[in-house]
């Protein structure tokens, strides 16, 4: 990530940070940069605009988007959306109008890099990194709303988070801030989850998904140095294997082997993807997590990464030693966005539904145990959920489905993944690319339906890997025995209340035992949080052997989250320790 760091604070309300890579400096105005990015921020400058870019827009890479940077000049709203939506790339755009002192920045159409915005009256930070803002609000108040979210999903929705003061840009987003502070935000562009209708045959869709995809899969190529692919048993990284070697691209393929965690059918498979494509591949046995750890990860990405995600930070620092600082990470994320049906398996009638159903489908804890632990009415948060689904565009209740899985599943999940990856080097996946993006959320969901479309480009791009079985599913693709598991798994899917009861009782897994390091590092977090009622979170702790690890799992997280250097205190005690 580029650590890119803009504060107009013409009052000095906020705390001062450490002084970083000064880009501009003026009297209550700030720009910086983190001097240890792995990604540089392209800049260029005129009489009237400073322009500065964080990331990658197709065609711009030695000019700015001077249409949409006019548009936006000219405040031409219209004008600067229809520019957003023709861009292909994932960016943060800011420009200074010299004229009007106004900064204005502008983000892509999915979001893909998060930017964090710490406002107060008179005051306003806007940064790249959240540990910058984290670090900036004089407060650090919690938002029991976003706290409660974190709890349910492992994520907020829409731009709320944990902490009151602290925001994060919404896609397509138009941010204008004056010389004080004064801000206003604008929807240039929206993404539309509600399918058309079309007479296209599998085939002719597979060949239209397959020429945007080879094109994505070239584009990315021109921007990776030392391409490796994140290489598991699953069908995204494998398409993406399959569209780089299509275009001719030398890549090397790397995997990752952890005890409980990938099956050795993962290690398994991606090895004979590598050698069916004469790439080579190396497979990385990576350490428990230890306290060390957890901190490093908190220190990064401050819980907007679940904790126990920690075990990749070795595998990436293996990755780096192994073939270079000048390294890109290209992974297949997005490919279980885009490809598979996404309906919810039943009709859902409006917004109110869909909530309910992803509460019910997604949530690690009831709406009751998230309301008592944060200290709010169980109806008031769920009012609250009501209304953030009420408020998407769609009508059908499908359609919110989708919406709810890339607006905020990707967006606020997946994308945070993706930033903790650029702390070590550029990540890249061409399935966000937007042609093949528009074209795949523009095919029917009959098409989509028992992976049959997914299939049918794999057979394009290459068919013996079609035929490769994916990891922890009996039978390639199509076959008989793929149909009836994936079918069972879509009846769970459309009831997910009895399928989570009926899954606990086969896996019989246990929860902690009492004298587990993390359990005594999530006590030792919990009665250093004010935030969370001690009356809800003992009898959890209580039964925290019958407890899945999941809600154990987030307790910790969010209780280290809400106060991050309160938190750190807690994970450095325990940094030797092996944790999940």
């Amino acid at each position: 990530m580029s650590g890119l760091t803009l504060t107009i604070d013409p009052a000095q309300q906020l705390p001062p940070l450490t002084p970083r890579e000064p880009l501009l400096t003026a009297p209550g105005v700030s720009l910086e940069l983190d001097p240890t990015a792995s990604e540089p921020v392209r800049s260029w400058e005129d009489r009237r605009t400073l322009i500065l870019l964080e990331g990658w827009i197709h065609g711009c890479e030695h000019a700015p988007p001077r249409r949409l940077i006019e548009a936006l000049i000219e405040e031409d709203w219209a004008k600067a959306g229809a520019a957003l939506e023709v861009l292909d790339g994932d960016f943060v755009l800011l420009i200074h109008d010299k004229t009007s002192k106004r900064w204005l920045i502008v983000n892509d159409l999915l979001a893909r890099r998060p930017l964090y915005l710490l406002e107060r009256r008179g005051a306003i930070l806007v940064s790249r990194d959240i540990a910058r803002a984290v670090a900036a609000d004089p407060d650090r108040a919690t938002d029991p709303v976003g706290a409660a979210e974190m709890l349910l999903f492992g994520h907020g929705l829409g731009e709320r988070t944990p902490w009151r003061a602290i925001a994060l840009l919404a896609p397509a987003t138009l941010l204008r801030i004056d010389a004080e502070a004064n801000t206003e935000r604008r929807t240039l562009a929206r993404l539309s989850f509600e399918t058309p209708h079309s007479n296209a045959s599998l085939d002719q869709q597979a060949a239209v998904l397959a020429d945007h995809f080879t094109t994505a899969c070239e584009r990315l190529s021109r921007r990776a140095d030392t391409p490796v692919l994140a290489l598991s048993g699953g069908l995204d990284s494998r398409a993406v294997a399959a569209g780089l070697a299509a275009i001719g691209t030398p890549f090397n393929c790397a995997s990752m082997a952890r005890a409980g965690w990938y099956a050795s059918s993962e290690q398994r498979l991606a090895a004979a993807v590598a050698q069916h494509l004469d790439r080579p591949w190396h497979c990385f046995d990576v350490p428990p997590s230890t306290g060390a750890d957890y901190l490093r990860l908190l220190q990064i990405k401050q819980g907007l990464n679940d904790l126990d995600l920690a075990f990749h930070l070795p595998f990436f620092d293996h990755l780096r030693a192994r073939y270079g600082s000048t390294m890109s990470y290209i992974t297949g994320d997005g490919g279980d966005k885009l490809l598979p049906d996404l309906g919810a398996g039943l009709a859902l009638r409006d917004a109110r539904a869909a909530c309910d159903y992803i509460v019910a489908r997604r949530g690690r804890f009831t709406l009751d145990q998230c309301a008592a632990l944060v200290g709010l009415e169980r109806a008031d948060l769920e009012r609250a959920l009501h209304a953030h689904f009420a408020a998407y565009p769609e009508d059908d209740g499908n359609a919110l489905h989708a919406r709810f899985l890339i607006h905020e599943r990707a967006r606020r999940w997946l994308f945070e993944g993706e930033d903790r990856n650029r702390h070590w080097f550029s990540s890249l996946t061409p399935f966000y690319s937007m042609p093949f993006l528009r074209a795949a959320l523009a095919a029917s969901r009959t098409l989509k339906r028992d992976y049959r479309l997914y299939r049918a480009l794999l057979e394009r791009l290459d068919p013996t890997l079609a035929a490769l079985p994916r990891a922890g599913v009996p039978g390639a693709l199509g076959s008989p025995r793929f149909l009836i598991h994936h079918r069972l798994e879509t009846l769970a899917k459309a009831h997910p209340r009895p399928a989570r009861k009926l899954q606990q009782l086969i896996r019989r897994r246990r929860g902690l035992e009492p004298a587990a390091p993390l359990l005594g590092l999530l006590r030792h977090q919990l009665e250093h949080s004010p935030e969370l009622d001690p009356a809800a979170w003992r009898p959890l702790l209580a039964s925290a052997d019958r407890r899945p690890r999941t809600q154990l799992l987030a307790l910790l997280n969010l209780a280290t989250q809400l106060d991050p250097a309160r938190g750190a205190t807690g994970l450095a005690v325990w940094r030797d320790q092996l944790l999940p």
